[in-house]
């Protein structure tokens, strides 16, 4: 039964058209299906709303209808002139919308960096699933090769039992691997909102072509400069304005507002006698027991505490900044290790080929499998320099997707000292 199921699957996933997806692709798909940016992008649509509600308040005619024993009457009144908190309401309204379209575009970047993330995670799985098997293969052969020589009376019980050991903890990372690499395209699938049963392949090569541009060290004066732009400052900038704005909105003592107000009667009696008034209104606030006078304070203390907070945000950044250029030396220093160590792996595999007899032939499994790690490992330092490259970028509030680009503006060349 069991079999016959997977049969069924296989059928049906073989009838399906394999997507195939390279990583400009994903992350096209990912800025126009993902269920949060749209659930974002939803958000926004309601304050915008929100935002054309407050300006048709402002000057847009009222009418309200009245009915009593004797007539209705058609009350109708407009505002002509405002010097208070009106614009205010209307202003908050705006910046709010604004805010959110910050998050929204600080949430695509981070969801480009997390689409980079999976990819990298799929190839590396990938490839430790590549070093595992070939591990796993050159321990069942020596596993087999010992229980033969058990029953030729040339070993122990013991030694067979190790390489049992051996074998099976191989396979049992090879399977990890494997689950790893497939639960990682699962979430590639999740995050482009792509459904979890079609067939897709992955084409990695952009984030395999990058080339490590190991000879510049980073200007961090350049990245300072840039701080404003980072998200996390615009937002506060904004909520600044709002919270600005808002406390405006409570200033409502002597600021005096024009109205025309317009009355209809018509009595139940005489329809033809209807009675119509006109008039022209201008209110000025002079009391109301200081409530407005705490409101605009509260508002007012709340932006100073933003203030502050920015402030911090701002230095923290700017720490951040004069810190990367050491973190940069660490991964130039780690991914030139990683090269070595690749280096030396093709040497001894080369050296392992020529040297090939029976009974080294375990030497040259296991330097297949140490070539396959050390490629593994210099790719995973390539991935830091990449991710590390778009975390510079977020953080001036730029595309991360610019760390695949040639140049980089905050890069220098490096001076070799004498």
């Amino acid at each position: 039964m069991v079999i016959l199921l997977v049969l069924v699957l296989n059928l049906l996933s073989f009838g399906q058209e394999i997507l195939r997806i390279d990583l400009k692709k994903a992350v096209d798909l990912a800025l126009t299906q993902n269920r949060e940016i749209l659930r974002i992008k939803r958000e926004i649509l309601s304050l915008e709303d929100i935002y054309r509600a407050e300006r048709w308040d402002r000057f847009s005619p009222k009418f309200d209808l009245f009915v009593d024993k004797d007539g209705f009457t058609l009350f109708g009144s407009t505002l002509l002139i405002d010097f208070g908190n009106r614009l205010a309401r209307i202003r908050s309204a705006k910046i709010a919308t604004d805010i959110k379209r910050e998050l929204l575009r600080e949430f695509e970047r981070q969801v480009k960096i997390r689409i980079v993330e999976l990819f990298m995670d799929l190839y590396l799985a990938e490839k430790l699933a590549e070093v595992k098997r070939e591990e796993m293969a050159v321990a069942y052969v020596r596993f087999d090769r010992e229980r033969e020589r058990l029953r030729e009376g040339l070993s122990d019980r013991v030694k067979v039992a190790e390489w049992e050991s051996t074998y099976r903890r191989f396979r049992a990372e090879l399977m990890e691997a494997q689950r790893r690499y497939n639960e990682t395209l699962y979430r590639i699938k999740r995050i482009l909102a792509i459904d979890v049963t079609k067939p897709v392949e992955i084409d990695l090569s952009q984030i395999l072509e990058f080339t490590f541009p190991e000879d510049k060290v980073i200007d961090p004066g350049y990245i300072v400069k840039r701080i404003e732009n980072n998200y996390l400052v615009r937002v506060r900038s904004l909520e600044i304005a709002y919270l600005e704005s808002r406390a405006k909105e409570q200033r409502r003592i002597f600021y005096p507002e024009l109205y025309a107000f317009v009355t209809t009667f018509t009595p139940f009696e005489d329809f033809g006698r209807s009675r119509a008034e006109g008039n022209l209104v201008l209110r000025v606030p002079l009391f109301d027991g200081r409530t407005s006078f705490y409101r605009e304070k509260s508002f007012l203390d709340l932006k100073r505490s933003v203030e502050v907070e920015r402030e911090d945000i701002v230095e923290r950044l700017k720490e951040t900044a004069y810190t990367l250029p050491y973190e940069w030396e660490e991964i130039v220093a780690e991914y030139q290790d990683a090269v070595a160590f690749d280096r030396w792996a093709q040497e001894n595999l080369d050296l392992s080929r020529s040297n090939y007899e029976l009974e080294l032939a375990f030497d040259l499994g296991y330097a297949m499998s140490t070539k396959t790690e050390a490629e593994r490992k210099v790719m995973e330092a390539k991935f830091r320099v990449i991710l590390f490259l778009m975390r510079i970028y977020n953080l001036m509030g730029e595309d991360p997707m610019k760390a695949f680009s040639k140049d980089h503006p905050f890069f220098t060349e490096r001076v070799e000292e004498i």
